[in-house]
């Protein structure tokens, strides 16, 4: 098998109340469907992931539970994560596996850039879908689930 990365972008999220903290943010009933549509939609390409890497917010936490079960790891770093942080993660991940990375914007737009050499839009529930090649990685493909059937 290749090395595969998703980098996805949390599901729509909302507000429970003015005094609740970004970081614990939920997902709206908006967001509480789309993950479940990326989820079918990378099951169908064959694209489930053997590990998924997850930022320690609510909503990318509540996005991950909804999509399917993998194992996973919790990283308060992804949180708000540059593309100093998030870059060495994808280079960094297990060879021969596909590895999904569930983090924010604008961090998941930059390093969808940076590997691709190409800037993709990436609204809530969106995932690049990426082979590596030696050195490279390969845009194979981006899903919206707002572009979804």
């Amino acid at each position: 098998m290749p090395t595969r990365l998703i980098v996805m972008r949390h599901a729509s999220s909302g507000w429970n109340s003015p005094q609740q903290s970004d970081h614990e943010r939920v997902l709206s009933e908006v967001g509480r469907l789309e993950a479940p549509r990326i989820s079918k939609a990378l099951t169908d390409l064959d694209w489930v992931p053997d590990l998924a890497i997850v930022s320690s917010s609510v909503r990318t936490c509540e996005t991950h539970s909804l999509l399917m079960d993998t194992p996973h790891e919790i990283r308060r770093e992804i949180y708000g994560a540059s593309l100093e942080i998030l870059l060495p993660i994808a280079e960094g991940i297990e060879t021969d596996r596909t590895t999904l990375l569930l983090g924010h914007n604008p961090g998941c737009e930059m390093l969808v850039a940076t590997l691709s050499g190409e800037f993709h839009q990436m609204p809530p529930a969106t995932c690049a879908l990426f082979t590596k090649d030696g050195l490279n990685w390969n845009l194979e493909g981006i899903l919206r689930a707002n572009e979804l059937d």
